[in-house]
Protein backbone atom coordinates (compact mmCIF):
# COMPACT_ATOMS: atom_id res chain seq x y z
CA UNK A 1 0.00 0.00 0.00
CA UNK A 2 1.28 3.42 -0.79
CA UNK A 3 0.60 6.72 1.07
CA UNK A 4 -1.35 7.90 -2.07
CA UNK A 5 -3.85 4.54 -1.68
CA UNK A 6 -4.34 5.27 2.41
CA UNK A 7 -5.17 9.47 1.16
CA UNK A 8 -7.75 8.34 -1.57
CA UNK A 9 -9.15 5.51 0.84
CA UNK A 10 -9.29 8.38 3.36
CA UNK A 11 -11.17 10.78 0.75
CA UNK A 12 -13.85 7.85 0.20
CA UNK A 13 -14.87 6.81 4.09
CA UNK A 14 -13.65 10.25 5.89
CA UNK A 15 -12.31 8.11 8.29
CA UNK A 16 -9.50 9.52 10.34
CA UNK A 17 -8.83 6.72 12.83
CA UNK A 18 -8.45 4.28 9.98
CA UNK A 19 -5.57 6.48 8.05
CA UNK A 20 -3.93 6.53 11.11
CA UNK A 21 -3.81 2.90 11.18
CA UNK A 22 -2.50 3.00 7.76
CA UNK A 23 0.46 5.70 8.06
CA UNK A 24 1.47 3.86 11.14
CA UNK A 25 1.73 0.20 9.75
CA UNK A 26 3.27 2.80 6.38
CA UNK A 27 5.51 4.30 9.04
CA UNK A 28 6.56 0.42 10.71
CA UNK A 29 7.26 -1.05 7.55
CA UNK A 30 9.80 2.11 6.78
CA UNK A 31 11.53 1.60 10.04
CA UNK A 32 11.79 -2.56 8.98
CA UNK A 33 13.30 -1.65 5.52
CA UNK A 34 15.29 0.94 7.09
CA UNK A 35 17.01 -1.09 9.58
CA UNK A 36 17.55 -4.21 7.32
CA UNK A 37 18.71 -1.90 4.85
CA UNK A 38 21.40 -0.24 6.93
CA UNK A 39 21.88 -3.41 8.80
CA UNK A 40 22.73 -5.36 5.25
CA UNK A 41 25.78 -7.63 5.41
CA UNK A 42 25.98 -7.84 9.01
CA UNK A 43 24.75 -10.74 10.89
CA UNK A 44 22.75 -10.36 14.27
CA UNK A 45 21.34 -12.65 16.63
CA UNK A 46 17.39 -11.99 16.88
CA UNK A 47 15.57 -11.59 19.95
CA UNK A 48 13.06 -14.34 20.19
CA UNK A 49 9.48 -13.17 20.75
CA UNK A 50 7.86 -13.68 24.19
CA UNK A 51 4.48 -12.65 24.47
CA UNK A 52 3.90 -10.61 27.23
CA UNK A 53 1.64 -11.41 30.02
CA UNK A 54 -1.19 -9.99 30.78
CA UNK A 55 -2.41 -8.49 34.32
CA UNK A 56 -5.77 -10.08 35.57
CA UNK A 57 -6.90 -6.47 37.38
CA UNK A 58 -6.77 -4.74 33.70
CA UNK A 59 -10.34 -4.40 31.78
CA UNK A 60 -10.25 -4.00 27.96
CA UNK A 61 -12.53 -2.06 26.95
CA UNK A 62 -14.04 -3.15 23.28
CA UNK A 63 -13.04 -0.32 20.91
CA UNK A 64 -16.00 1.72 19.45
CA UNK A 65 -15.80 1.65 15.46
CA UNK A 66 -17.82 4.93 13.83
CA UNK A 67 -20.46 4.78 11.99
CA UNK A 68 -19.27 5.04 7.99
CA UNK A 69 -20.41 7.88 5.91
CA UNK A 70 -20.88 9.57 8.94
CA UNK A 71 -18.62 12.78 9.10
CA UNK A 72 -16.08 12.92 12.55
CA UNK A 73 -16.55 15.44 15.46
CA UNK A 74 -13.65 17.49 16.26
CA UNK A 75 -13.06 15.30 19.44
CA UNK A 76 -12.69 12.07 17.17
CA UNK A 77 -10.27 13.85 15.47
CA UNK A 78 -7.94 14.96 17.85
CA UNK A 79 -7.87 11.86 19.70
CA UNK A 80 -6.65 10.07 16.70
CA UNK A 81 -3.91 12.74 15.48
CA UNK A 82 -2.76 12.05 19.53
CA UNK A 83 -3.02 8.55 19.15
CA UNK A 84 -0.92 8.86 15.85
CA UNK A 85 1.35 10.81 17.48
CA UNK A 86 2.25 8.77 20.37
CA UNK A 87 2.71 5.93 18.07
CA UNK A 88 5.13 7.52 15.19
CA UNK A 89 6.91 8.88 18.41
CA UNK A 90 7.43 5.50 19.98
CA UNK A 91 8.79 4.34 16.51
CA UNK A 92 11.32 6.86 16.18
CA UNK A 93 12.64 6.32 19.36
CA UNK A 94 13.04 2.30 18.33
CA UNK A 95 15.50 3.55 15.22
CA UNK A 96 18.59 2.88 16.63
CA UNK A 97 21.51 6.16 15.70
CA UNK A 98 23.93 3.46 15.64
CA UNK A 99 22.38 2.34 12.37
CA UNK A 100 21.63 5.43 10.77
CA UNK A 101 25.20 6.73 11.04
CA UNK A 102 26.76 3.71 9.28
CA UNK A 103 24.78 5.48 6.40
CA UNK A 104 27.43 7.51 4.27
CA UNK A 105 25.36 10.69 2.73
CA UNK A 106 28.31 11.81 0.96
CA UNK A 107 28.66 8.74 -1.06
CA UNK A 108 25.25 8.82 -1.24
CA UNK A 109 25.06 12.32 -3.01
CA UNK A 110 27.62 11.30 -5.54
CA UNK A 111 25.42 8.38 -6.55
CA UNK A 112 22.77 11.01 -7.42
CA UNK A 113 24.35 13.85 -8.50
CA UNK A 114 25.90 10.96 -11.17
CA UNK A 115 22.08 9.73 -12.27
CA UNK A 116 21.36 13.26 -12.53
CA UNK A 117 24.14 14.46 -14.78
CA UNK A 118 23.28 11.17 -17.01
CA UNK A 119 18.96 12.69 -17.26
CA UNK A 120 20.90 16.02 -17.88
CA UNK A 121 23.33 15.04 -20.82
CA UNK A 122 20.22 13.25 -22.24
CA UNK A 123 18.42 16.85 -22.03
CA UNK A 124 15.98 15.78 -19.40
CA UNK A 125 15.32 19.20 -17.37
CA UNK A 126 12.65 17.69 -14.70
CA UNK A 127 12.93 13.94 -13.60
CA UNK A 128 10.32 12.07 -11.28
CA UNK A 129 11.69 10.98 -7.88
CA UNK A 130 10.90 7.31 -8.92
CA UNK A 131 12.79 7.70 -12.74
CA UNK A 132 15.96 7.76 -9.86
CA UNK A 133 14.91 5.05 -8.18
CA UNK A 134 16.53 1.46 -8.85
CA UNK A 135 15.24 -0.43 -5.77
CA UNK A 136 12.99 -0.29 -2.52
CA UNK A 137 16.14 -0.21 -0.77
CA UNK A 138 17.70 2.77 -1.98
CA UNK A 139 13.89 5.46 -1.65
CA UNK A 140 15.54 6.77 1.92
CA UNK A 141 18.66 7.33 0.74
CA UNK A 142 17.90 9.34 -1.96
CA UNK A 143 15.21 11.13 -0.63
CA UNK A 144 17.29 12.06 1.88
CA UNK A 145 20.29 12.93 -0.36
CA UNK A 146 17.57 14.74 -2.25
CA UNK A 147 16.52 16.76 0.53
CA UNK A 148 20.77 18.05 1.22
CA UNK A 149 21.24 19.04 -2.11
CA UNK A 150 17.46 21.07 -2.24
CA UNK A 151 19.14 22.54 0.99
CA UNK A 152 22.11 23.32 -1.21
CA UNK A 153 20.64 24.73 -3.89
CA UNK A 154 21.51 22.04 -6.37
CA UNK A 155 18.33 20.92 -7.14
CA UNK A 156 14.69 21.82 -6.20
CA UNK A 157 12.13 19.85 -5.28
CA UNK A 158 8.34 19.93 -6.61
CA UNK A 159 5.12 18.35 -5.70
CA UNK A 160 1.81 19.35 -6.28
CA UNK A 161 -0.28 17.69 -3.54
CA UNK A 162 0.68 15.49 -0.77
CA UNK A 163 1.02 11.76 -1.61
CA UNK A 164 1.27 13.18 -5.15
CA UNK A 165 4.69 12.65 -7.21
CA UNK A 166 7.98 14.33 -6.73
CA UNK A 167 9.61 16.13 -8.90
CA UNK A 168 13.26 16.79 -9.19
CA UNK A 169 14.11 19.74 -11.10
CA UNK A 170 17.30 20.15 -12.74
CA UNK A 171 19.86 23.40 -12.66
CA UNK A 172 20.99 25.10 -15.40
CA UNK A 173 24.49 25.27 -14.60
CA UNK A 174 25.06 28.66 -17.47
CA UNK A 175 22.57 30.54 -15.72
CA UNK A 176 21.99 29.50 -12.12
CA UNK A 177 18.75 29.17 -12.38
CA UNK A 178 16.32 26.43 -11.52
CA UNK A 179 13.75 25.74 -14.47
CA UNK A 180 10.07 25.75 -13.11
CA UNK A 181 8.54 24.02 -16.48
CA UNK A 182 6.94 20.56 -14.78
CA UNK A 183 6.75 19.35 -18.24
CA UNK A 184 9.17 16.01 -18.69
CA UNK A 185 11.36 16.81 -21.73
Amino acid sequence: MKPSDVWQEFLRDRDIAKAGRRILELARGLRIEISEYLSSGETEERRTYSPRRLRRDVIIRPKVWRLPRRYPVREELVGAFKWVERKLRTVARTISMSLITKWDLVEEIGKIKERILAFKSRGRRVVSLYELIRSREELVPILISLLFMERDGEIELLQDRPFDEIYVVLRDEGSGVVGKSKEVT
